[in-house]
């Protein structure tokens, strides 16, 4: 097992941390914050009393919509931005190795992710308790994670920004419409039930009438998607020469 240098994790993850509050991708958190609030505003006017019943709904669009945008698309843009710049291959001469670089682009974006959730439950005004946190934290977590790692996936094969714009989209689509539309096809549903985002949609949603669990299954998917994409990375970041 390849050695980590904490010098050079470190030095990674102030860069990437750093890129993430740029102008050009710290709109996406705040998108995300802003989508989830203007949901609320237009669901409590249109539903009245009623309208407690779909903070869960609307919590989980925001969380789900912060893991594509935020983790997918400014992690693929962040990375194909340092390959533009010829940053990526700086990094190659360095001597970083992939485990390091990996681990160094995914704890900043990470932790922001984490802190947007957190917001967003406070924004959409659904009330949880003890353990429906704790399931929350849990689910959103490992999904952000498999959002991050999937937008490095991307990053690595996109030349440039608009690239990566381009190749993410089709992508944040099918991530973000399938579990919203889940309920209206048995088929749909299924696939649903095996994407990260579908999951956590599906958990947050049962928030809203009292229910505070995640079956082993949906557990075991969100662990198999992390395990699958780490290695993948991996894989690719050495076969396309990042790795020495």
């Amino acid at each position: 097992m390849k050695s980590i240098s904490m010098r050079k994790l470190m030095a990674i993850s102030e860069v990437k941390g750093k890129a993430l509050f740029s102008k050009n991708f710290i709109i996406m958190p705040i998108f995300s914050i802003g989508f989830a609030f203007v949901m609320k505003l237009v669901y409590g006017s249109m539903a009245g009393d009623e309208a407690g019943n779909l903070s869960g709904y609307v919590l989980s669009i925001g969380v789900v919509m912060n893991i594509c945008m935020s983790g997918i698309y400014c992690v693929a843009a962040s990375l194909a931005e340092e390959k533009e710049k010829n940053t990526l291959r700086t990094l190659m001469t360095s001597s970083v190795n992939g485990l390091e670089f990996f681990l160094g682009s995914l704890i900043p974006v990470i932790g922001m992710m984490i802190v947007v959730n957190v917001i967003l439950v406070f924004v959409t005004q659904m009330s949880l308790t003890a353990m429906q946190w704790f399931i929350y934290l849990l689910i959103s977590t490992l999904a952000s994670i498999t959002g991050g790692i999937v937008g490095m996936i991307f990053g690595i094969f996109a030349k440039n920004q608009v690239s990566a714009s381009t190749m993410t989209t089709p992508a944040l689509l099918v991530l973000m419409m399938i579990p919203m539309f889940s309920g209206f096809n048995e088929v749909v549903e299924k696939i649903s039930q095996c994407l990260f985002t579908g999951i956590v949609m599906d958990v947050i949603g049962d928030f809203t009438g009292g229910i505070a669990s995640i079956d082993i299954v949906s557990l075991m998917i969100l662990i198999v998607e992390i395990i699958a994409s780490i290695l993948i990375f991996l894989y690719l970041y050495k076969k396309n020469g990042f790795e020495a």
